[in-house]
């Protein structure tokens, strides 16, 4: 990573900064929680020449907006670990004008960790607690060169208008914004801020002669591109009612409990007009009285992350209070979400207006269907003229597709796509609703990328981040960056070996080799990590933490089945990457270690009577509950010996031995789980290791088929983004990246698509119809785009396939119904049918018969 180097200064709010005592104690952090920040720098291009330009860097302890003679440019950072604070480049060039001209800029700083920010530390959060801003550039005219760094010579104002004093949770703050109180037009260069004070640099003296003290020693620059953001209307108004406001004072009360007392009833006091006009320009004209107030319920149609919109016009001092969530209650009031008892908040926010039309967006994304706005204090009208979701992700485009003969699987690709489109943020997020956190079942996340959207640069972010997580003692953490990853308060295992995992799947869909001598020795600690966890047996027993394996109740005390083969795989992985960075004992260490463990597993975890691997043994005793999930562990990680797998198929996939069960003791059990008979029903996030089981196996029709039974009941009821488990509770997210595995397994098993060499230099394409009697799409590859057309007749297979410049295909025929080949064509020419089909780049027509043709 190369550091940025840095010339202007880190700025914030006057404070009086000075030399810091020798203590632990950081008290100028409760000072800066929860405080918004305006900073202005005015300058002057004179006649401004086509030859001018500004450049920029920009960045922010917290969050920041920037903005250019009142227009917005951009927003950041990105989420990152402080000790590689990520700074974000700008061209302004754009949005200079001739003469006065002014940079703005809003910052946030929190005082807390929140889901994708960790809070300074060092002599950094004693020295100034958390906030600041930073800005480097230079504008080169006709005259020379002028500096623009953020300095002392830049103006700053401690907003108002955002009351501090609020409930807080791992997705930020609740706002309570009051419109009276900002500045007015405060981003355009005519503002007069003569008024406001100057920034103070963020710079104290170090101890005992030391150097100076400032903030995020390094620095550097964003490694991914800004958020797209698209304004996205309602789809639709479902509710207008009315609600009698609760008894306290509605300025003053809790907004969260309002939403939970104040029940919907039929507009009998309150007046609603042009209802039908809520994504129309005339707006929705609410008038309220004294004792109610009108609650308006929208649906944005999905989950989608954004920041939420109000085009309003109204008196001022009126209220609107709103929150969101992706489900309603039975009375259609919105259900506000909680997320993680103990970390999370219920999202209820205010926006009070000043006099007059006006745009307001929060400043926090959120991820969310349904939306509802309470709008109290209007006894003269308010028109609210609109209401939109400023959606904002990383920006893909989607490359890759999928269309086969079955319209179910076209719309399952479809919407697990989107599915991750609407996880992908500034990471790779289990959800946009819930938490926003980049966990790392996001090795499964990158997989469904690479079919879809074929981006490199957000994994290549996500595996550098964990890395920065490890621990001394050589685990990384399950979250990284933000809270979970420096509360420590616990972990799981599992995941840092999905991080290994992850790189490897790198190394194939991307082929960027340099990156593994930059992870390379985290990924020998992590491994060391677990071998330290080996018993006698070799076999990993009584690992700490949370062990996840999946949302199942499945057994995970002791020597657990599933852990151990994934440890099996990591130590491949590792063995690969031993083998790039040139360091053969490694490489032989970690094979003969993969071997003793795999050996293990085969021995002491293995259920010769009932020819299943158990889901674990504890004090040399086999457990007696089973799961797909184990023995789909064992079988894609190729530990599992081939003789056994049709045993082990036999039971798991016996759809009357399938039971789903709780996620932990203080769910209701669905149904009683009977050990003798029983097998636990994977969860979505676990079926992708199922499915590269079954396609081992050659099971592909199998696969398809258990793709159409588990997620086709979701496409038939209208779900557009799938859900993280099976059954809903009250922590389930409706939006949830693992659920999408299909949109890969239908590109890469049945399209047939996989890399061979590295980012796709060799790759194959060996379709698997299953049922399907036609099938096409891309699959995105550094090398281009590899499109794939094939169709089954009844006495031929046909398939065309584009290969990208730089690279070569491997084309295998599909095993149809055991059906053998009697004549090959590939563009005209004829091939034994035992030949080898090879392609350069170029666009190339392969036709099988099983007679010959005429």
């Amino acid at each position: 990573m190369h550091k940025f180097d840095r010339r202007a200064e880190w700025i914030w709010r006057r404070r009086g900064l000075g030399e810091i005592p020798f203590s632990t104690a950081s008290p100028r952090l409760v000072e800066e929680t929860n405080r918004y920040v305006y900073f202005r720098r005015v300058f002057d291009l004179g006649a401004l020449t086509s030859s001018a330009r500004v450049a920029a860097t920009v960045s922010a302890d917290g969050r920041y907006q920037i903005f250019v003679n009142g227009q917005r440019i951009g927003r950041g950072p990105a989420r990152c670990n402080p000790a590689w604070q990520y700074v974000d480049p700008y061209d302004l060039t754009p949005y200079l004008r001739p003469g006065r001209n002014v940079i703005a800029a809003l910052a946030h700083s929190y005082g807390r960790h929140t889901a994708w920010y960790e809070l300074p530390s060092w002599e950094h959060v004693r020295a100034f607690g958390c906030g600041g801003f930073f800005f480097q550039g230079e504008a080169i005219t006709a005259d020379g060169v002028s500096r623009l760094d953020s300095g002392e010579d830049w103006r700053c104002l401690d907003s108002s208008a955002w009351r501090r004093d609020v409930p807080s949770g791992s997705l930020g703050f609740i706002e309570i914004y009051d419109a009276r109180l900002a500045p007015e037009g405060w981003t355009d260069a005519d503002f007069d801020d003569s008024t406001w004070e100057w920034a103070e640099p963020l710079r104290v003296p170090g101890r005992n002669y030391a150097g100076d003290i400032v903030p995020f020693p390094v620095m550097i620059p964003t490694d991914i591109p800004p958020m797209t953001e698209e304004l996205r209307r309602v789809e639709a108004l479902i509710r207008v009612a009315e609600v009698e406001n609760a008894p306290s004072d509605a300025a003053s009360a809790d907004i969260a409990v309002l939403f939970q007392q104040e029940a919907l009833i039929d507009l009998r006091h309150c007046r609603v007009e042009n209802s039908g006009s809520a994504n129309r320009g005339e707006g929705v004209v609410i008038t309220t009285t004294d004792t109610h107030s009108v609650s308006l319920v929208f649906d944005f149609g999905c989950t989608q992350p954004g920041r939420l919109q109000f085009d309003v016009e109204g008196p001022a001092g009126a209220i609107l209070d709103f929150t969101y969530s992706e489900r309603l209650h039975e009375d259609g009031r919105v259900h506000m979400h909680r997320g993680i008892p103990g970390f999370d908040i219920f999202p209820a926010h205010r926006l009070i207006l000043r006099e007059g039309r006006q745009t307001w967006e929060a400043f926090e994304l959120s991820g969310f269907r349904y939306l509802q706005v309470t709008v109290r204090g209007c006894q003269r009208p308010l028109r609210l003229h609109a209401v939109r979701l400023n959606f904002s992700a990383y920006p893909v485009q989607r490359r890759g597709s999928f269309t086969c003969s079955d319209e179910t699987l076209n719309r399952i690709w479809q919407v697990g796509a989107t599915t991750l489109r609407h996880c992908m943020l500034d990471g790779y997020v289990d959800c946009p609703s819930r938490e926003q956190r980049q966990w790392l079942d996001a090795y499964v996340d990158s997989l469904i990328n690479y079919a879809a959207f074929g981006d490199p640069h957000l994994a290549a972010k996500l595996l550098r981040q964990v890395a920065g997580s490890q621990q001394p003692d050589g685990i990384t953490m399950m979250v990284a960056p933000g809270d979970f990853s420096v509360m420590r308060f616990t972990n799981i295992p599992d995941f840092c070996l999905y991080w290994i995992l992850a790189i490897d799947a790198y190394l194939d869909y991307v082929g960027d080799l340099s990156i593994v001598d930059e992870l390379y020795p985290s990924v020998v600690k992590a491994i060391g990590w677990f071998e330290r966890h080996l018993n006698a047996e070799h076999l990993l027993t009584d690992v700490p933490h949370w062990v996840f394996v999946d949302w199942a109740e499945i057994d995970k005390q002791g020597q657990v089945t599933a852990l151990n083969a994934q440890f099996v795989a990591a130590l491949n992985t590792a063995a690969r990457l031993a083998r790039i960075v040139d360091a053969p004992r490694d490489a032989a260490r970690f094979e003969r270690l993969r071997a003793a463990v795999s050996t293990a597993v085969n021995a002491l975890l293995w259920d010769e009577t009932r020819g299943i691997y158990v889901d674990a043994r504890r004090g040399g005793v086999l457990s007696r509950r089973i799961s797909q999930q184990t023995n789909a562990a064992a079988m894609a990680y190729g530990v599992a010996p081939i003789e056994r797998w049709g045993r082990i198929f036999s039971t798991i996939l016996d759809e009357r031995r399938l039971v789903l069960t709780r996620f932990g003791a203080a769910q209701p059990d669905p149904v009683p789980f009977d050990e003798a008979q029983h097998v636990v029903l994977a969860q979505p996030f676990t079926m992708h290791f199922l499915h590269r089981a079954l396609c081992a196996a050659g099971q592909h029709l199998t696969m398809i088929d258990n793709i159409r039974r588990r997620w086709g009941p979701l496409i038939a009821d209208g779900d557009r983004t799938f859900r993280e488990s099976w059954q809903i509770i009250e922590l389930t997210s409706l939006c949830h990246a693992w659920s999408g595995t299909p949109t890969f397994d239908l590109s890469s098993e049945v399209l047939g698509v996989k890399p061979l060499a590295p980012g796709f230099a060799r790759f194959q394409v060996a379709p698997h119809p299953g049922d399907l009697p036609w099938a096409r799409g891309v699959f995105p590859s550094p090398k281009g785009d590899i499109a794939v057309d094939w169709r089954v007749s009844a006495d031929r297979f046909d398939l065309n396939v584009r290969v990208p410049p730089g690279a070569q295909a491997e084309i295998i025929l599909p095993d149809l119904n055991g059906m053998a080949w009697t004549v090959i064509l590939m563009d005209d020419r004829a091939y034994a049918v035992d030949s080898p089909l090879l392609a350069a780049p170029g666009i190339h027509k392969v036709s099988a018969f099983w007679t010959t043709p005429d």
